[in-house]
């Protein structure tokens, strides 16, 4: 995974979102208007593991968060195209319900 910034599109059967990210030395850094998303990053480009954790900053109601709960750690395994990656995966506390992100590089 390159290090810089990246637009983040994902969804789940519950709904779709988008945000941003920071990459760099292992760790992934980022959010949307009322998430937090804070974790770390592994592997080469055939093969990018991420593990991440969301964290509710701001308490707007109206904001519905994808997994029915605020704070869920998702375990990700991705490949990287170009300036692409796409990731699969789930969240701990609901391994039923399937993730899928596709992250787009912006800048360094």
């Amino acid at each position: 995974m390159q290090e810089g910034l990246y637009g983040v599109e994902f969804h789940t059967a519950h709904g779709t979102g988008n945000g941003i990210i920071y990459a760099t030395n292992g760790k992934i850094r980022g959010g949307n208007s009322w998430m937090a998303f804070i974790g770390n990053y592994s592997g080469t480009d055939s093969e990018i593991t991420v593990k991440v954790s969301t964290q509710r900053y701001n308490p707007d109601p109206n904001f519905k968060p994808l997994f029915g709960t605020d704070m869920v750690t998702l375990t990700l395994k991705g490949t990287s195209i170009g300036d692409t990656i796409t990731f699969e995966g789930t969240a701990l506390q609901l391994p039923g319900v399937r993730f899928n992100a596709v992250l787009t590089r912006i800048c360094d």
